[in-house]
């Protein structure tokens, strides 16, 4: 592609999801700046990207004059959703932040927030898109259930519940959630997919990527097969056209007891696996630079391909 002078901003730096960007980058001879921010001084992207910044956690009340400050310095013309904790502040702002010349691509804050609670997800795709039957009261639905944070990301917190001793255990004391947290929904049986969708910002769907979840450690994949299935991938670009979803979306489905794949959550960014669509020629990233730029391209065939992660380490 074309040399792009860019400085790309990063967040949640640590994760699979940015460090998949950095390498995504790195692949197409990215010759911009990769800002990255992370609350953890001992973050991986810290030694991956060009600079690097420790943040207070979003939570903290001087989180975003910190970001901001940061993209005012290092004068950010791109952000990047690569993780749920602090994108909200992103597109929030994103009038303020387009002023100072940064895009912000990724959804607007209030679709961001529908996705986030599962519970209004699902409330807004009800009737619309296959969903497992899904109720705040686990009444509403037969043994086995699958209990999961109504706000929440990755596997944390989440429990297949077989009987009403397993229900109760949610509010075991030093957990996260309480069952009051939790959305309960039909256990589904079948096959899982990740789907790695990017949308322009019009929320029309440029590339879809299916991929089978082969193995899941800590809910992030750690072995996946690409694949070609035209049901799931009409399925999810109507799901991101209902949900006016724009940039990376990262989307879950899960085969039911008759193989009927129903959607099971909506991230609104990279995934942690997002980086296998680029070993499969499809490298969201490049994608997102031309697409910024007003660049025509074609869209790149998908090859069906089988990845397996493992570590490699950082000596500091």
């Amino acid at each position: 592609m074309e040399a792009i002078t860019e400085n790309i901003l990063l967040n949640q730096a640590g994760g699979s999801a940015a460090i998949g960007a950095i390498k995504s980058l790195k692949a197409i001879g990215f010759k911009g700046n990769i800002v990255t921010i992370d609350s953890d001084p001992l973050n991986v992207g810290r030694y991956l990207s060009d600079v690097n910044y420790v943040v207070p956690l979003s939570t903290d009340k001087n989180y975003w004059k910190d970001v901001l400050n940061i993209i005012k310095k290092e004068n950010i013309t791109l952000l990047i959703p690569s993780g749920d904790n602090d994108i909200k502040y992103f597109s929030e702002n994103k009038l303020q932040l387009e002023k100072l010349g940064a895009t912000v691509f990724m959804s607007d804050y209030q679709d961001i927030c529908n996705c986030h609670d599962k519970k209004v997800f699902y409330d807004l795709c009800y009737n619309k898109l296959p969903l497992p039957k899904t109720s705040i009261d686990y009444n509403d639905i037969k043994f086995p259930i699958f209990a999961k944070p109504r706000k929440g990301s990755g596997s944390r917190g989440i429990k297949l519940c077989n009987n009403i001793d397993d229900i109760k255990s949610l509010d075991t004391i030093g957990s996260v959630y309480t069952s009051e947290d939790y959305i309960f929904q039909e256990y589904l049986p079948g096959l899982e997919y990740t789907v790695d969708v990017l949308c322009d910002m019009n929320s029309i769907p440029v590339v879809v990527v299916p991929r089978k979840r082969v193995q899941v450690k800590a809910g992030i994949s750690t072995k996946g097969q690409i694949i070609k299935h035209d049901k799931i991938e009409s399925l999810c670009k109507d799901l991101c056209k209902h949900l006016n979803l724009k940039g990376p979306v990262c989307i879950q489905l899960k085969e039911d007891i008759n193989g009927t794949p129903k959607f099971i959550e909506v991230n609104p960014r990279l995934g942690g696996g997002t980086y296998f669509a680029t070993l499969g020629g499809v490298n969201f990233l490049e994608l997102i630079l031309k697409l910024k730029n007003k660049q025509v391209f074609t869209k790149p065939e998908v090859n069906e391909i089988t990845v397996l992660r493992y570590f490699e380490e950082i000596v500091i």
